[in-house]
Order: structure tokens, then sequence, then C-alpha cells
């Protein structure tokens, strides 16, 4: 009988991704910045190898390169790619806002309006904490929309959307985004589908350009 290949799950291997994808999402390393084998393995007191195959398992999720001969670095978004995941963002959002202004129940309204809350008492030098809890406001928005596969693909293109905007870590307490967060919020309350649905695009277009105004700056 020949080997499968199977490997028993490793808490230790599995901790390690998860601090690393976390550090990632959170805007810790810049983007195209190296990412040092020995350095995050001494960081964490592990060995390198499960630092190593984490690297691996975060480039197959499009979050870190590997380049032969020179290490891992985080991954950068071209313009293009970031036009991509937002123009996939405004899709999914935006219907996932029509959806949920027809069907969410007061009590599912009243946890958005939750998680709007706790933006803005995440500490103001926390960025990555408000960032964190900017982006679990969205990804409840969109369950709300009670499509499954809605959701599924949403939760797919998280950590390329989370990347991308980890290049603005601190623009959740601005007024600006809460006054969109609230647009949202409102036009989900007064059951208006078409008015949640530009809400929505509305507030994804404003972050394409700024996160695509950043990339351009830093060229």
């Amino acid at each position: 009988m020949h080997a499968l290949g199977f490997r028993r799950p490793n808490q230790l291997r599995e901790a390690v991704y998860r601090h690393l994808k976390d550090l990632l999402l959170s805007g810790r390393f810049a983007p195209g910045e190296r990412l040092s084998e020995p350095l995050l393995a001494q960081e964490l007191g592990v060995s390198r190898t499960p630092v190593r195959e984490a690297f691996m398992r975060l480039a197959e999720e499009g979050l870190v390169e590997l380049v032969p001969g020179k290490g891992a670095r985080v991954r950068r978004f071209s313009p293009e790619e970031v036009e991509e995941v937002y123009g996939v963002r405004a899709l999914l959002e935006g219907e996932a806002a029509r959806l949920a202004a027809l069907r969410a129940t007061l009590w599912e309204l009243e946890e958005l309006k939750e998680r709007l809350k706790a933006i803005d008492e995440a500490p103001r030098e926390d960025y990555a904490e408000q960032m964190r809890r900017d982006l679990e406001f969205h990804r409840t928005l969109v369950r709300l929309s009670g499509n499954r596969t809605l959701f599924r693909l949403y939760e797919d293109l998280l950590s390329s959307l989370a990347l991308a905007r980890s290049a603005l870590p601190n623009l959740s307490q601005e007024e600006t985004t809460r006054e969109e967060h609230r647009a949202i919020l409102e036009a989900l309350k007064a059951r208006d589908p078409e008015g949640a649905r530009r809400a929505v695009e509305a507030h994804v277009e404003r972050f394409k350009g700024l996160v695509l105004e950043h990339l351009k700056e830093g060229r």
C-alpha cells in the first residue's frame, strides 16, 4: 500500500502559521518587506522548520512571495490587482448589503451597530485592532445577506483584501469612514436595498482610491 502523504496536524505549526498570518494582515510588515526566517524563528522561540512551512502556506494563499535565493517577502499588490480585489469586493459586498436590507432582522442590525461601536472603542494607537474590528463589521454585513455562497466567496477574498488594506491601517476611526459606515447602517434600517448597495459601493470605491494613491506615492 502506497503512503498518501498524510501529515498529522501539529499544534505548533498551526500556531506559528496563524501568528504570522495575523501579523501580515495587521500591517506589521510593509508590502515588499523581506521576512527573515531565522529572526522570526528566534522571536517566536521555535525552530526554523515551522516558520518555513508557514511561509509556504502563506505563499499558497497569495500573502507571501517566495523568491529563489532571497527567501520570503510580503506580497506587494500591483495597481491592477488592487482594482481587481476591490472590484470583486464591491460586487460581493454591494449585493450582500442589498440582500441584508431585505431580510436582516432588527436584532441582526443591532449586532451590526455594535460592530461599529466596537471600532470606535478600539485604542486609538492600536491600528491593527481597529482594522480587525473594521473587517469584522464588513464580514457581519455580508453574513446578514443570508446567502452562504456569497459569504464563502467573500471569506476567500478577505485575506487579499486585508493585506491590501493594511497599507492604510489608520483610517477606521476617521470621521469620513464613520460617516460611510453609518450611511450603510441607516440604509439597512430604512429597508432601502439600492441605497444600501450604493452606500457600500461608495465606501469601497473611496478606499480603493486611497490604496491606489498610496501605491503611487510609494513608487
